[in-house]
């Protein structure tokens, strides 16, 4: 007969997502805290591409967190926990933007270095971004790259970010989100087709942004 080491705190950075949640739902805080560490600064992103500022972002994240934590009992484990964690992070963004009438229309205005370190990575390089090279030595083309983003409406950014930052599948996304398989692709089609006429005049008519 073996001893369980996967509940030693050394290996738990090994230890699957789904093992955590049963510790955690045994009262293994520890457990609960390595999968924070690890949805965290993706469910930040997610939140900032919403609200648009850092203390809300940060705000929303702590509120999503505290809500996955009191109902952690209710995920069925049909899905993959990321999707889980950020459809409570997209739920906790979009009600407190519903809360806040002034932001009917998302400010644009807030693209700087915190934008640039946070969401500027895109590191799944989809092909609207294999510019990004370019970008590095071109400052007024990245700033439009990333303000072409900043500009998408909420619901089509949303997608976006899911899709081509945190590189998840359209069932994944449509199940985050609440939405078919359908609106995703409608959304996810209309948020390039709003970088292609963005970035047109930078890119130049050939390029592509698929």
């Amino acid at each position: 007969m073996t001893t369980d080491t996967e509940g030693s705190k050394e290996g738990i950075g090994e230890v699957s997502d789904e093992k955590l949640v049963e510790r955690a739902l045994d009262d293994d805080y520890a457990a609960f805290e390595e999968l924070v560490r690890r949805y965290r600064d993706n469910g930040y992103r997610l939140a900032w591409s919403l609200v648009k500022n850092e203390s809300e972002a940060q705000d929303v994240v702590q509120e999503a967190f505290l809500n996955i934590y009191r109902k952690l009992d209710t995920f069925a484990g049909d899905a993959q926990l990321g999707s889980w964690i950020y459809r409570v992070v997209v739920n906790a963004a979009l009600m407190r933007l519903r809360k806040q009438e002034r932001r009917s229309e998302i400010g644009l205005e807030e693209l700087g270095a915190e934008v640039e370190e946070r969401q500027g990575s895109f590191s799944k390089r989809p092909q609207w971004q294999i510019h990004a090279d370019e970008a590095a030595e071109n400052v007024e083309l990245r700033e439009q790259i990333l303000a072409a983003v900043d500009e998408l409406d909420p619901k089509y950014q949303a997608v976006f970010i899911l899709r081509e930052v945190e590189d998840l599948a359209l069932k994944e996304i449509a199940e985050v989100l609440e939405l078919s398989e359908g609106a995703v692709k409608t959304r996810l089609h209309r948020a390039r087709l709003h970088l292609r006429a963005a970035l047109e005049p930078y890119l130049g008519r050939s390029e592509s942004i698929d």
